[in-house]
């Protein structure tokens, strides 16, 4: 036997769940291959420390209910909910390229607004930072002090 078949039946082989001539086998394709021979006594090793934590019980019903939800999940999914994700994914592709037909309009607006409008020739520096909003700060405000800061004139 190759040892792909072998690491494919060595669970079992572990267990002694398989008829006795493919034991036979295995036993003499252990007794040859280190490889698997090291496969096995992994496995071996983790069933040992399986088997020596105690106290760890299974749930009352908990095999049925594992049952259950395995035959729940392979269920197919019904007509409508399939209709459900079908108008789920179309919406949200259609949003999506929505978004992506609007932002590209509106960026095309805003650059040939921006290239048709007339620099001026010296852009106030209130007007870069967005000062020009405020008309006047008290004086010593945390506002006064930044508009001093930013024109370049606060001496403290």
């Amino acid at each position: 036997m190759k040892c792909s078949r072998i690491r494919k039946k060595i669970s079992s082989y572990s267990d002694g769940e398989m008829p006795e001539c493919e034991m036979h086998l295995i036993s003499e394709h252990l007794q040859q291959c280190k490889e698997c021979r090291a496969e096995l006594a992994a496995l071996s090793a983790v069933h040992d420390a399986l088997n020596a934590i105690e106290g760890m019980e299974v749930p009352p019903f908990f095999m049925t209910r594992l049952r259950q939800s395995i035959r729940e999940e392979s269920r197919p999914a019904s007509i409508r909910q399939r209709i459900r994700g079908l108008v789920f994914t179309a919406a949200t592709a259609f949003a999506l390229v929505a978004s992506l037909f609007l932002g590209n309009q509106a960026g095309k607006n805003l650059y040939r607004s921006i290239t048709q409008s007339p620099t001026p020739a010296v852009v106030e520096t209130n007007n870069v930072f967005s000062l020009d909003s405020f008309e006047e700060f008290p004086d010593g405000s945390l506002s006064d002090i930044y508009d001093e800061l930013v024109a370049g004139g606060y001496s403290g």
